[in-house]
Order: C-alpha cells, then structure tokens, then sequence
C-alpha cells in the first residue's frame, strides 16, 4: 500500500470567477497536483469557514497497465479557502490520509463494501494477487474449451478445462444464444483471473449438459482475463457510471451518447464489452461506448438483465 507525502498547494482565483455550479477554486486546487494524484469527488465544499475536502486517488488505476485496488487507503486534499471579493482564494491544500472524521460519502453500499474489504483482507496475502470477490462466465468459443492453469502463466501446467458454449433449445434467453460456463474469480494478477466452482452450461438454469459433453473443471486455477465476461450488475453505486478507481469517491466517467441512458448514466444492459482486472467486489472494464473505468459487482446470470 503505497503512502502519499503531504503537499502544500497555493493558489489565487480572479474574482469572477469561484461559483457553485463550476467553483474555480477546485481547478485551482486540484491542477497542481503531481501526475501521480488525480481529484475524485468533492466530500465537503468548504462552506461556512470548514476547510474544502476533496478525495484523491492514484493516475493510472483504470489502466489495464497499472490497477487499482479498492484496499488502497484514500487520500484527501484539504482545501483552506478565503473570500476574496465574489470569488474564494486557495490559501493552501494538502494532500493527507483521509480519517474517520472526515465526511463520509452517500453510499448506501457502504457497510456490505466494508465488509466485504475486511473479510478478503482476512485472506493469506498472496505475492502479486488482488483479491476478488466477482462472478462472470467464459467468453471463450474454442471447441476443445479453455484450458485452466496451475499458475497465471500460458506456459502453466493444464489442470483442467471449462467446457465450451453450448446451444439448446433453452439457450438464448440473454444476450447470447449459447449457455457458457459460469465461474467465481477470487484473484487478480498480470492479466489473468484465478477461478474457481465453475458449473458446466446450462446447469444453473435447468438445462444440464449430457454426459458426453466435456467436462468443466470445478476447481482453482488461472485463466487470460480476457476470456471472462459478464454483465454489469445493479450494486447501488451512488452515480451509475464508471469509475476512475475501485471507490464510490473516484471521478465518474460519463458514458458516451451512444452508450447512455437518458439521465445521462450507464445502462446495466448489455453495455459491458470487457473485463480487465479486479479488485474485491470491483471489475475494471470496458463498455460499449470504448471508454473504461471501474464498476462494483458483475453478475454472471444469462437469463435475467441483473437488476
């Protein structure tokens, strides 16, 4: 967990320009931040003679390259503002944990993610892995099926295989007109997913393969991240949009015309188009729009639109 040393921060606002809808003092603030740190959401605004907070978090956790993970501790930048004619003026901003008396955000979520964080937490630390916490299904079409690994490594010893699609007559009651391996992800690391509990197509909707089929290997193992799908499921995020890092208080990314919904957030349905990464109960992903960022909770029913 890496830790952040404090920065100081000065800046000036002309006075026309600090209002509410668009407070310039906050592009004061957060535009000298070092390339490390990018700003999330504004926790508290500094009204009244409080200091202003603002959550941080580090570049690059929706990069594929570089993950975030949602057990690392936030920072806030404390905004110390003055009036100065209409406008405010940034005395100074610091970068520095954020306490437990600081504001706490508006998710309802808030005590099942904690829970959540605290029981993998728990976990034997593994070098290298993050631990998660996601259901999703195999996107793979080969018709040999997908080989699970030892290790995340393709040069890994094979032990065991997920059965390819299937098509029934029952089939195609999602978005695909195949029934695909469901499985558990409980680990991240280098772009491969550990897996484990896998049910063979069909199976968790009635319609079990016949014997001959190929097998679907049930236990732990690794398989190439970009081999997993799912759905973007309903876990009352606060703004229903991607994220820039695993936490409710990380920047919101707005979906694309194409990919939003009327309120101007993502729709659920069918917009997820791929799995990066993870960390707890997050997936970094893809939507339909191309852009990426970070969602809580993916669900793996091909039958219903997760809701």
């Amino acid at each position: 967990m890496r830790r952040l040393a404090a920065l100081t921060l000065v800046a000036l606002l002309p006075a026309a320009e600090a209002r509410a809808e668009d407070p310039a003092w906050l592009a004061a603030a957060t535009a000298q931040l070092p390339k490390t740190l990018v700003a999330g959401r504004v926790l508290r605004t500094g009204e009244l003679g409080q200091t202003a907070l603002i959550a941080i978090f580090p570049a690059g956790a929706d990069d594929p390259r570089t993950p975030g993970s949602a057990f690392t501790s936030v920072q806030v930048l404390e905004v110390t503002l003055a009036p100065e004619g209409d406008a405010r003026r940034v005395v100074s901003a610091v970068v520095r944990p954020r306490t437990a008396q600081d504001p706490a955000g508006d998710d309802p979520f808030a005590e099942d993610q904690a829970e959540i964080l605290a029981s993998l937490a728990k976990q034997k630390p593994e070098p290298g892995v993050e631990p998660c916490r996601l259901r999703a299904w195999s996107i793979d079409t080969s018709r040999k099926g997908l080989p699970v690994r030892a290790a995340p490594s393709a040069t890994a010893k094979v032990v065991g295989t997920l059965a390819p699609p299937r098509r029934t007559p029952e089939s195609g009651q999602g978005e695909d007109d195949s029934w695909h391996v469901e499985f558990e992800i409980t680990g991240y690391k280098d772009g491969w997913f550990r897996i484990r509990n896998a049910t063979p197509p069909g199976a968790p909707y009635d319609d079990p393969p016949p014997r001959s089929y190929p097998k679907t290997y049930r236990g732990a193992g690794w398989i190439p991240a970009d081999k997993a799908g799912g759905a973007y499921a309903n876990t009352q995020m606060p703004v229903m949009r991607l994220h820039q890092a695993p936490n409710v208080d990380a920047k919101d990314i707005p979906p694309g015309d194409d990919a939003a919904d009327p309120s101007g957030n993502l729709p659920i349905d069918g917009t997820l188009e791929r799995l990066y990464a993870c960390s707890a109960n997050w997936a970094l992903t893809k939507s339909r729009d191309g852009k990426r960022g970070w969602w809580r909770g993916i669900c793996s029913n091909q039958v219903t639109n997760c809701s």
